[in-house]
């Protein structure tokens, strides 16, 4: 039986693991070690054979190797966008009312709807079963291209709704007013009343509209007034019975409705006005679409008025209503940073 060369069998190892990138500090003591084993002493006539215990501390060198230096953890997700880009700055956390983004940049994609939005600044972005909401802030946004028959890609604003089917454009959103601007593609801005305006390459969209005012000529003479017609005597006028039927019941507001009614009154600073609203709404709703709008008046307590008491006692409520709802741990969150009695006990 031929004897085994180890001296050739660590070299090659030697050499692998130089190509996989063995760390510097275990690949300068691996070195170190072989050289030791395959360099003769100044005075020794022969070379010494390499021992069994050196070929085992080598191969327990190489298994450390993927103890202390594991692969790189997998994309994390904030407020169910993946996070797949970030810097080495990035600040965020997610709150009630979205994933805050307070420092450096990040890529956040929806999966499902293809919407990947990069942070121009601090801002907040929340998703949301119709699409992705951006609360505040500035964010470029890339949608991919969808097929004819399929829905557009929604991204919400506080002047309505911009619908896409593959494009890259740029939101700033402030609250009370935003813009929209367009790089690629074409997109649709649906605002609040309805009313629709499709949008060109480069072409810029802001809300609120202010009304169009007319220049003013300063030395432009008065237009001519217009003659005032002759009164004319009229018969007396004759009793008219109405033959018209009862009209029938007005009909409840929609959840869309009554969100795009929310938004006005919130970009209007009217948080007060718009708490009330909700509270009346609720009760013309059925209880399968309830909860969303009480967690909007959960979130309008909570960071719109700032109102502690009575946002805890709403939230508690909310709770009890709601087990196990669609917005329970942005519940939990709300309750623990205002501090609400009895938050720890429901961990």
């Amino acid at each position: 039986m031929e004897p085994r060369d180890f001296r050739a069998e660590l070299r090659r190892e030697d050499s692998l693991r130089r190509e996989q990138g063995m760390p510097v500090g275990v690949r300068t003591r691996l070195g170190a070690r072989l050289r030791e084993a395959r360099e003769p002493r100044p005075a020794a006539w022969h070379r010494r054979p390499v021992s069994w215990g050196l070929a085992a501390s080598a191969m327990v060198a190489v298994v450390a190797l993927g103890v202390f230096f594991p692969r790189a953890p997998a994309s994390r997700s904030l407020g169910g966008l993946e996070v797949a880009r970030a810097s080495a700055d990035l600040s965020a956390r997610e709150e009630a009312e979205g994933v805050e983004i307070q420092g450096g940049e990040a890529a956040l994609v929806d999966v499902a709807r293809g919407i990947t939005l990069q942070n121009q600044g601090p801002l907040v972005v929340r998703r949301e079963p119709s699409g992705v909401r951006l609360v505040r802030g500035r964010a470029e946004f890339s949608v991919k291209h969808r097929q004819v028959d399929a829905p557009p890609a929604v991204v919400l604003v506080s002047g309505g709704a911009i619908e896409i089917m593959g494009t890259r454009f740029t939101v700033e959103e402030r609250g009370t007013g935003g813009s929209v601007t367009l790089h690629e593609g074409a997109i649709a801005f649906r605002r609040l009343g309805g009313e629709v305006v499709s949008m060109r390459v480069g072409q810029t969209l802001e809300w609120p509209e202010l009304e169009p005012v007319e220049p003013v000529l300063p030395d432009a003479p008065a237009p001519p007034e217009p003659e005032r017609p002759q009164p004319v005597a009229l018969p007396p006028e004759r009793k008219v019975v109405s033959t018209r039927t009862p009209s029938a019941p007005v009909r409840a507001p929609s959840v869309e409705d009554v969100l795009r009614e929310l938004e006005v009154l919130r970009g209007r600073r009217e948080f007060e006005q718009a708490a009330k609203y909700l509270e009346a709404s609720m009760q013309q709703q059925p209880a399968a679409t309830r909860e969303r709008l009480s967690f909007e008046l959960g979130s309008l307590l909570t960071h719109q008025l700032k109102d502690s008491r009575r946002a805890c006692a709403h939230w508690d409520l909310h709770e009890r209503r709601f087990r196990r709802g669609h917005y329970a741990e942005s519940v939990q969150r709300a309750r623990g940073a205002l501090s609400c009695p009895g938050h720890e006990d429901r961990r």
